[in-house]
């Protein structure tokens, strides 16, 4: 949760963090963050009157951060452009980094592993099956849900992980005009390929702005530029293997909706109510898998 709160005249945002969020956690984020000073804009925190980097109350961590004056998010093409060579160069510098194992794994978060993600899926697919008075709707986003799981199982390879933000999208990286003032909200950082974290970004860019448009030439030209964007960042390019893999890893995101959230959800008709809305994203994954070469040639 964030809060933002004026002080003496000035505005300052309050972070309150979830009571998963260990010790350990906390400070392995905040060295990530510190480790991006000077090359990437974020936001610095505030100490606090004993010179503390945060306070607690009851079983949850809270901080105070610099308010950055922003008049935009990430929330265009022309800004997508160019905000991904920061997330170039947060890979770059992340690459190097040793932290705390609970900062390389969050329990919940906007991913699901290649590797596991077929289990995972089942085990969301079968809790809907299990729903009382289960619809035809509800019945067909599982199938689905679960055929792009399978179809993916059999052509996703596993590619070497490092320390990635995790959610690198809209309003986490704040515009002034045209140009980059703050990437925030690490708190979905995790161990994943960095392709992965690229993927989540394409994926949102691709269900907000294209919606399954058939100028597809178009569509391809776009997300090849996004790639240029994001490989311009990086300080080691990435490989064919990589490259090849980053269409399986797109297709793969709505997973995390299925084999994440409504398996995790603990209110049944929380987790029916979001897997409602998912039938549009497991079809969208499952039209990347039918034209496999078309975007492997985008992105070669």
């Amino acid at each position: 949760m964030n809060l933002l709160v004026s002080y003496r005249g000035k505005p300052h945002v309050v972070r309150i963090y979830l009571p998963s969020v260990s010790m350990e956690r906390f400070e392995g984020i905040h060295q990530a963050i510190m480790a991006l000073h000077g090359k990437v804009p974020c936001a610095g925190l505030l100490p606090t009157c004993d010179g503390q980097t945060h306070c607690a109350w009851e079983d949850r961590l809270i901080t105070v951060e610099e308010f950055v004056p922003s008049n935009g998010t990430m929330d265009t093409w022309e800004r997508l452009t160019m905000g991904l060579p920061l997330l170039g160069q947060i890979h770059s510098i992340f690459s190097s980094l040793s932290l705390h194992q609970d900062v390389a794994y969050k329990p919940f978060a906007n991913h699901i592993p290649a590797e596991t993600a077929l289990t995972m899926t089942r085990k969301g697919v079968a809790r809907m099956r299990a729903w009382t008075n289960i619809t035809e709707y509800e019945q067909l986003v599982a199938a689905t849900a679960e055929e792009l799981a399978e179809r993916l199982d059999k052509l996703e390879q596993r590619l070497p992980c490092q320390l990635v933000h995790g959610d690198f999208w809209d309003n986490n990286v704040l515009f002034q005009d045209d140009r980059v003032v703050m990437v925030g909200d690490f708190d979905f950082m995790g161990m994943r390929p960095r392709i992965d974290d690229v993927a989540l970004t394409f994926y949102f860019a691709d269900a907000k702005y294209t919606l399954f448009t058939p100028d597809n030439g178009n569509r391809f030209i776009q997300f090849r530029k996004l790639l240029q964007a994001y490989n311009e960042g990086l300080d080691m390019p990435l490989t064919a293997d990589e490259r090849a893999a980053l269409p399986l890893a797109m297709a793969r995101q709505p997973l995390w909706g299925i084999g994440g959230w409504v398996t995790r959800l603990e209110d049944s008709d929380a987790a029916r109510e979001y897997a409602s809305d998912m039938l549009w994203y497991v079809k969208w994954g499952l039209s990347i898998v039918d034209s496999l070469d078309e975007w492997r040639e985008a992105f070669a």
